[in-house]
């Protein structure tokens, strides 16, 4: 950073400096008769044919590199190389050009249409039909055929409340597919089409080599589908962030791959590839702001394998739960913190509780198996990491006023489609 403020103050220098330079230019200034004026006019002579020769040479050698189109724009002839010029091209250890690699990648990239009927009594009563119109499009990508099926990785937020699912092809066919499994909390789904003519399955790479700086390409549906094959360039920005989200389950902290490649409505669900092509993640979001351009985040490759794994064997992820419903301290009203008896700032305030798992609603959790909390994230991140059903976690508590540590033996979380609670929910108890 300090780097960057001394350029800075330096460039600002130069700036309120330049005034005063060119006032200076302007008085007068008093010429002083050279002793040698014969020597003058040989220094004169010697320089201009130097220059004159220099501009020979070179006006020689743009020739040869240059050549004028039919239009008379410069193109610059690349030597021995029928490639469009990308500076990337030939770094590709699988391609000969960036062209190259995603003509071959691009028939993994589909696009994913909701499809979703007339909920509302108005619309019915209006006439429209019942059958199911489109209510969204996304982007996903081809990750395994096998006896002519295709498996296909996308966003749960694209496929969220459909009724119905289609898929568009690479060569803009539609076929039907199956929702195989869901994540809410992760955002992803799979999906199953049994006409797989002409498509491909995608590479996946690893993504804990990825760095900040590499070179990557988002490829998907921009805007819908008369967008559709779009792709744009950028780079990794940050191969390392921690973000929350908000999902239908819930908050969650999750971690991503940030990149500046341009990322709209509708890329969701499609493929952040390298230079070779390989699946470096799945783009999910973005921080749409007047004030913000080329933030966007990738689900890494390596935690898109795991969560499919799951999402195919068993339809869901089995994810572990305290069994409470919890409210962050932070997020309580003003006038309301009188009741709490604390003096805390962070942890997170347990509102309701479904069984007999030694906590009360009042309880302030300020540890999970001795790492702090500061909000309800910390203990959902913790719990699906490193804990699964069956398994006992230690908290440390606040009650009324007094530290203790209670055990808790954690029990299978609900889907957001069962009735019970789990702390994917939060309650108030401050009406």
């Amino acid at each position: 950073m300090s780097e960057f403020n001394n350029e800075q103050n330096t460039n600002q220098q130069q700036v309120q400096q330049s005034p005063h330079t060119s006032q200076m230019s302007q008085q007068p200034k008093q010429r002083l008769k050279p002793k040698f004026p014969w020597f003058k006019t040989i220094l004169v002579a010697l320089v201009a044919g130097i220059i004159g020769a220099l501009i020979v040479l070179g006006v020689g050698k743009l020739m040869e590199s240059t050549i004028l189109d039919n239009g008379g724009s410069d193109v610059n002839e690349a030597s021995n190389s029928s490639s469009g010029g990308n500076t990337l091209d030939g770094k590709s250890e699988k391609y000969d050009s960036i062209n190259q690699m995603i003509n071959d990648v691009s028939p993994a990239i589909v696009g994913v249409i909701n499809m979703q009927k007339a909920q509302n009594l108005d619309a019915l009563l209006k006439g429209k039909s019942n059958k199911a119109q489109e209510a969204g499009v996304g982007s996903g990508v081809i990750y395994q055929k096998n006896n002519g099926s295709a498996y296909i990785v996308t966003n749960n937020h694209v496929i969220d409340g459909a009724s119905e699912i289609k898929v568009q092809l690479h060569n803009s066919k539609q076929v039907d597919a199956k929702l195989i499994g869901k994540d809410a909390l992760t955002d992803m789904a799979v999906l199953k089409i049994n006409d797989t003519k002409g498509t491909k399955a995608i590479d996946f790479a690893n993504s804990s080599k990825v760095k900040t700086g590499d070179s990557v390409f988002a490829m998907g549906n921009p805007l819908g589908l008369e967008f559709a094959n779009s792709v744009t360039s950028g780079i990794i920005s940050a191969s390392e962030r921690t973000i929350d989200t908000q999902t239908s389950a819930g908050s969650n902290k999750v971690n991503v791959l940030q990149t500046d490649a341009a990322i709209n409505p509708g890329n969701s669900g499609g493929a952040l590839v390298d230079i070779n092509g390989n699946l470096v993640g799945i783009n999910s979001m973005k921080i749409a702001s007047e004030q913000v351009e080329g933030i966007g985040f990738a689900i890494p490759s390596n935690e898109v394998k795991v969560t499919i794994k799951e999402l195919v064997e068993n339809g869901k992820i089995d994810r572990p739960s305290i069994g409470i419903g919890l409210l962050n301290l932070s997020e309580i009203p003003e006038q309301y913190k009188d009741q709490l008896k604390t003096s805390r700032k962070d942890g997170v305030y347990v509102a309701k509780v479904d069984s007999d798992n030694g906590l009360k609603e009042g309880d302030i959790i300020t540890e999970i198996d001795d790492k702090k909390v500061k909000e309800d994230t910390d203990v959902r991140s913790y719990l699906y990491t490193n804990k699964k059903p069956g398994d006992t976690v230690d908290l440390g508590i606040e009650r009324k006023g007094k530290e203790q540590t209670v055990k808790v033996t954690l029990k299978e979380q609900k889907s957001s489609n069962d009735k019970e609670s789990s702390e994917s929910d939060s309650a108030s108890p401050f009406n």
